[in-house]
């Protein structure tokens, strides 16, 4: 059976993730126990049930006319049965219904059998998602004139809807993370770029291992590269405070103009994701 999740699933949807992370994202068990108790109509948990016990789920934001799939997994011991397509499946038809006309989803360039699974169902590449790294210090010493960035130790509270995120991700799950910030006490730090007293950039990073990591970057449309390079200073400051060596951004390919940019300041790709997408039938 494939059912809405409770709070009442958090122990076994936990338990799931832990076995499956060769193909997820790492999360601990505050982050699924703020998920499951957030109310939005943004947010969407799915269960497959097989008796009294789960053994898969699906987890999901919807932003206007699309939808991301953050991660779907399945027990080992009931994989190979067609649980993680009635999933995706059941997923599928309830977005239809809503009028969604867009499903994307990512995976790990090493995860090939979970690319299978999903081009099977008709999903297609869409791009790739690169993570590019840089030493922290070969990042600028200085910033362009007349730029000012401020380091805070709390994550990111309002969804800057005005900047344009570097990848496609931020900007349909940013709306749903923002609500689970504020029941989940997490370690991300905030950089805010400023020029004549306006945001022109924000980055929210998290600092693990001597490494930053960009998880959400998003730049105004106005002089962006400068705001970029202003933000790039910010992190050699941090860096350097932190006894950081590393700085890691994850950014679409379809961004050439930045990709180039964080290119030319030393930054190498050291992995990627594949970017599919399915269009879905709204007419019936």
């Amino acid at each position: 059976m494939i059912r809405s999740a409770t709070l009442r699933d958090l122990e076994d949807i936990f338990r799931i993730h832990l076995l499956s992370l060769e193909g997820l994202d790492e999360e601990d068990y505050d982050w699924f126990k703020a998920l499951l108790s957030v109310r939005s109509k943004r947010r969407f948990v799915l269960v497959a049930e097989q008796g009294d016990r789960i053994v898969g789920f699906v987890i999901a934001y919807k932003y206007r006319e699309n939808v991301y799939v953050d991660s779907l997994a399945v027990h080992p011991e009931y994989r190979s049965l067609g649980i993680g397509g009635r999933l995706l499946t059941a997923l599928e038809e309830i977005m239809a219904n809503k009028g969604v006309e867009r499903i994307l989803l990512s995976v790990k360039d090493n995860n090939l059998r979970a690319l299978d699974f999903y081009l099977r169902k008709g999903y297609n590449i869409r791009g790739l998602i690169l993570f590019m790294s840089v030493k922290i210090s070969s990042l600028p010493e200085k910033a362009p004139e007349g730029y000012r960035v401020v380091w805070r130790k709390t994550p990111l509270r309002s969804n800057p809807h005005k900047y344009k995120p570097t990848t496609m991700w931020s900007e349909l799950t940013e709306p749903v993370d923002r609500m689970i910030y504020k029941k989940y006490r997490m370690g991300e730090h905030t950089l805010t770029v400023y020029k004549s007293g306006r945001v022109r950039g924000v980055s929210e990073f998290s600092v693990e291992d001597k490494r930053l990591f960009a998880e959400y970057v998003a730049l105004s449309s106005y002089n962006s590269l400068e705001a970029l390079k202003a933000l790039l200073k910010g992190f050699r400051d941090v860096g350097l405070e932190l006894g950081a060596e590393e700085l890691e951004v994850p950014i679409d390919s379809s961004k050439q103009v930045i990709i180039e940019e964080l290119a030319s300041a030393g930054f190498k790709t050291q992995k990627t994701e594949f970017l599919l997408e399915k269009e879905l039938d709204t007419s019936q």
